[in-house]
């Protein structure tokens, strides 16, 4: 059962057709109807492929009795042990994914230090923050400050960075800027899914899983050779379906509701015995509902300003009052009032990696090709015809390509390096048609708007890295990279104080046909265009990013590093016209100060790694949401300066055959300098706050305790997460309902796998054990001075089923 927030996506978009779109979604039906003929079709056993070049994710571990694993990772483009890697990583194994029930990809969270995913659900636009570098911006358009990447290819746009984790080799999570090796630029850090990939071995698994709230959970992979050590494939399918925890008054049905399939499809191919490729097709199709959100605060009767709720948590708006049920508090279970309306996100993607060893030298290509469409209807629910009602219909589409070529040496020689350059174009366009209805005898008022942005980005990159001995070695980088947007942006707002009818909006939800909505530019009133406003802007930046990372080995088994590294995020543009303009905000620069050390002891029983670091940042790109008297504004971008100092610290540890502990801690301090900004005319400054959605305190405990008995072998296994405060806003940190206290999370569960084979698990798992309530949006955003307040997913359990197949 997913226990991720769930919230709709706050931009929802106008599709159009890309020439990529059909061709891709056609090959992607051709073999996805051939991998069903030939996922099971497999020829004799043979070894595991192992990946030797760059590029290539092996996921292999290798464990003595007694002894942690020694993870492999490539967070460098190279097949390196974890504890030899001289830059701050986590990595889960995909085993470890799956029977600790982690189910979307935000929920990596529960796993590495100072990493937080808040709110997206399935459909929606994640927050992510990693080290207190995140966005809390709504607009669909920009580029995050976090890089997602699946198999090596960026996942562009925000909104496509929830999805479900299935049949995964393995998670790593990168911490600091990755303005070197990594495909687009960014300044917080990186996330890489690494998907299981075809062996030349039968292999794989059947899950089947059933919950609270009617979860139903199919989950399969096999795969093995079709031509004996040439050709091998792997199928992998995910399934996942719910009925939700929260009763929808208007619709009479509980939500939030879902559906979501995926499929990948793999094969592998040994063209020669220098020569290798993978292609990677995958698909998957979400339907939702309506999500829960809460109404809480208001404007007094006249409209004029905003009450803080009161004790009952009446809302009083345009003439009108409503007394919610949850009060000012709502949770998970609160009752609310959503209309009826469905989400629906299609996506395809296509990913073809080569690798080309030329004697000492691997040259690797790695081609990229993703489309997508979604669309979002959301219909009026509120309580009674004296409060505004509002919907909204909403239309979106991408496509992205790139490109990445990398040389890279062999790593047995005292110098070592990479070069390699890279390409990124994404087409994105959305549009949102919105009406409010009269609340009472006040008004009425339709919005129309869209964007439609191109974005292209190129780099040239080079990193070596020189043995002195074999205790010390110098890493050095340099990246150039050019990025350039234009986008196209269209508004109407029309507003009818007047009693004739100047604006009329047909009822019954038909307002969303053609001419449900209709007015007299000559008559209506408002401060919004009239007639529709279209703008163009562009840009161009270019910058130069770098990093040195000096390394010093104490014994084999403690590593120490320095890093300087930056990392550049490019400028953008605010999707809406705010007061007849296209906002546009700066690069962000980030720059990294860093001390760490990797440490193993005990005989391999115990690791602890440590980074003490200071980030100086320019240009910080933030979304401003603030209510100021004499202005209707209330979001707009903004910039400031800023900096964090943190400490982090990672435990893996055996104390004593069968019990496993790992834990993380993560301290930050934040501060914004330099935070002046605007909201309509009104000039303020903010210098000083915290950075939002940014705890000065993280901390999580993992342990599970192995039991061997006569009828099989059972794991007992819980994780905990604590969080200290929060603000959700970077301008206003004096108001408590815009704020989470500290929280703490857990979650237990119990594997079975029983004596007579290995091949079957059963699991049984308790997710928010405590059914904790924490909110994840709270912001006053809205000009009649409501907020919505929305909630992460309540207590859930589960019973699942697993049969191996090897």
């Amino acid at each position: 059962m997913s226990r991720v927030n769930h919230q709709r996506s706050t931009s929802i978009a106008r599709p159009h057709s890309h020439p990529l779109k059909k061709p891709l979604a056609q090959a992607i039906s051709t073999f996805w109807l051939a991998s069903v003929m030939i996922g099971g079709a497999c020829a004799s056993e043979g070894e595991t492929v192992t990946a030797v070049e760059v590029g290539q994710e092996t996921g292999q571990t290798e464990q003595e009795n007694n002894q942690l694993d020694a993870v492999v990772v490539t967070a460098q483009k190279r097949s390196q042990k974890l504890k030899d890697v001289p830059v701050p990583v986590t990595a889960v194994k995909g085993d470890a994914i799956r029977e600790k029930n982690i189910v979307l990809s935000t929920d990596i969270e529960r796993l590495a230090p100072n990493l937080s995913s808040q709110g997206g659900g399935r459909v929606g636009k994640p927050r992510w923050f990693l080290r207190g570098i995140g966005t809390n911006d709504p607009n669909q358009n920009q580029d995050g400050p976090l890089g997602v990447y699946v198999d090596e290819v960026v996942v562009g746009l925000q909104k496509n960075q929830s999805f479900p984790l299935f049949d995964l080799e393995r998670v790593e999570v990168l911490r600091g800027p990755q303005g070197t090796l990594w495909g687009k630029n960014n300044t917080g850090g990186t996330i890489h899914y690494i998907s299981k990939k075809p062996t030349f071995k039968d292999d794989g698994y059947a899950k089947l899983g059933y919950g609270s709230f009617n979860n139903r959970t199919v989950e399969a992979a096999f795969g093995g050779a079709l031509v004996d050590e040439v050709l091998a494939a792997r199928t992998s399918l995910y399934y996942e379906s719910y009925d939700g925890w929260a009763h929808n008054i208007v619709t009479d049905k509980d939500g939030p509701q879902l559906k979501d399939f995926n499929g990948r499809f793999q094969l592998l191919a040994n063209i020669s015995s220098t020569l290798d490729a993978q292609l990677i097709l995958s698909t998957r199709t979400v339907n939702s509902s309506n999500t829960p959100s809460y109404s809480v605060g208001g404007t007094n009767a006249a409209g004029s300003a905003i009450t803080i709720p009161n004790a009952n948590g009446t809302i009083n708006q345009g003439g009108g009052s409503y007394t919610p049920s949850y009060g000012i508090e709502p949770d998970a279970y609160s009752d609310f009032w959503g209309g009826g309306g469905t989400n629906t996100d299609t996506r395809n993607g296509a990913t073809f990696k080569v690798n080309w060893r030329l004697g000492s030298l691997t040259l690797s290509s790695i081609t990229g090709l993703t489309e997508g469409e979604g669309e979002s209807l959301s219909l009026p629910g509120v309580p009674n015809s004296t409060l505004i009602r509002t919907s909204a219909l909403g239309n979106d589409s991408f496509n992205q390509f790139s490109q990445e070529l990398r040389l890279t040496s062999a790593t047995n020689q005292d110098l070592s390096w990479i070069v390699g350059a890279y390409y990124y174009k994404l087409n994105a366009d959305a549009s949102t048609r919105t009406v409010t209805y009269a609340a009472g005898t006040t008004k009425e008022q339709y919005a129309a708007t869209s964007w439609d942005q191109a974005a292209e980005s190129t780099a040239l990159f080079a990193n070596s890295k020189y043995k002195f001995n074999d205790k010390a070695a110098l890493g050095v980088g340099l990246r150039v990279t050019r990025e350039s947007k234009d986008i196209t942006e269209t508004s109407v707002n029309v507003t009818d104080n007047t009693a004739g009818d100047a604006l009329v909006i047909s009822t019954n939800n038909a307002w969303y046909a053609n001419g449900g909505v209709t007015w007299n530019p000559a008559t209506v009133t408002g401060n919004g265009p009239k007639t529709e406003l279209e703008l163009k802007k562009d840009n161009t930046w270019t910058k130069t990013t770098w990093d040195v990372t000096p390394e010093y080995k104490l014994t084999k088994d403690i590593l120490t590093y320095a890093r300087f590294a930056t990392g550049f995020r490019s400028g953008g543009f605010n999707q809406a016209i705010v007061s007849g303009n296209i906002i546009e905000t700066d690069p962000e620069v980030l720059t990294d100060y860093e001390l760490g050390t990797k440490t193993t002891w005990l005989d391999g029983r115990l690791t602890v790694n440590a980074a003490l670091f200071l980030y100086d940042i320019k240009n910080l790109q933030l979304n401003i949401q603030q209510k100021v008297p004499g202005t209707t504004t209330t979001s707009a971008a903004g910039q400031s300066d800023g900096n964090i100092k943190g400490f982090e610290l990672e435990i893996d540890a055996l104390p004593i055959d069968n019990w496993h502990v790992g834990g993380t801690i993560g301290l930050l301090r934040s501060e914004y300098t330099n935070f002046d900004y605007k909201v309509g005319t009104v000039s303020l400054n903010a210098s000083g706050n915290e950075f939002y959605r940014t705890p000065q305190t993280s901390l999580r405990l993992d342990t599970d305790y192995t039991f061997n008995t006569s009828l099989g072998k059972v794991v007992l296994g819980t994780d905990w997460s604590y969080r200290s405060h929060i603000f959700h806003n970077a301008t206003v940190q004096n108001d408590p309902v815009q704020e989470t206290p500290a929280y703490t999370i857990g979650n237990v569960r119990v594997n079975y796998t029983p004596a007579s084979t290995t091949k079957w698990q059963f699991t049984a798992f308790v997710n928010n054990v405590t059914d904790k309530n924490v909110a994840f949006l709270k912001q006053i955003v809205n000009t009649n001075g409501t907020y919505p307040v929305s909630v992460g997913s309540p207590r859930t359990w589960g019973l699942q089923t697993t049969l191996k197949f090897y």
